[in-house]
């Protein structure tokens, strides 16, 4: 007897054991949240793969001393990689008068060609802050924001001295070739205009168009 008992418990236990094991099994799949999410659709940046950009600019430049100007500029860049680049510039503008001669009514201190203002140079800059602006919720547009720095010459006054140029640029890219450039830029070099040897430090803010090729 005994021997047909001991079977039977363990074919019981094991029964046991199953069905608790299916149940903890449907409790579980009945309980699972599935989550409802939508997949968003990613839409990769279409920038030009174009090294070469050309750009021009229109603003305005205070030369110490001598007030605010129109600006107008060109440049040439070449992109190094995504981070550098290289650029040549070519600027001008024309000097107004000083205080002195418009408070005193003297003879002016500079010709009308002495008065014209050019710098020639070229500078290496870095893009310190790639990004992006978001125009509503469907549409973005790539941005980035560098820091240049770099030297020259400045022709002015009826003399050529060395000038130096710091300044930082936005880029707004409106298309894959072409984007829109917000610049400012220091000119510092040393002049003796005004009797006296000093460092002067030019300001201007431009905005232009840039073009890739």
């Amino acid at each position: 007897m005994v021997n047909w008992i001991a079977p039977g418990v363990l074919a019981s236990v094991l029964l046991v054991i199953s069905s608790t094991a299916v149940a903890r099994q449907n409790s579980d799949s009945n309980s699972r949240i599935e989550p409802d999410i939508t997949q968003s659709e990613v839409i990769p940046a279409r920038l030009d793969t174009e090294n070469f950009a050309v750009g021009l600019r229109g603003g305005a430049l205070a030369i110490e001393d001598f007030g605010t100007s129109g600006l107008a500029a060109l440049q040439l860049s070449y992109h190094i990689n995504e981070d550098f680049y290289i650029s040549a510039e070519y600027a001008m503008a024309k000097a107004g008068l000083t205080s002195y001669e418009r408070l005193s009514g003297a003879a002016p201190l500079l010709t009308d060609d002495e008065r014209q203002w050019h710098y020639y140079g070229a500078e290496l800059g870095y893009v310190l802050l790639p990004g992006q602006v978001y125009l509503g919720r469907d549409y973005a547009i790539n941005t980035g924001w560098s820091v240049f720095g770099g030297a020259g010459n400045v022709d002015f006054a009826g003399d050529t001295v060395f000038a130096f140029k710091f300044g930082s640029q936005f880029r707004l890219y409106l298309t894959d070739w072409a984007a829109l450039d917000l610049v400012v830029t220091d000119y510092v070099f040393e002049t003796t205009i005004l009797a006296e040897n000093k460092t002067t430090h030019n300001l201007s803010m431009a905005l232009g168009l840039a073009v890739y090729f």
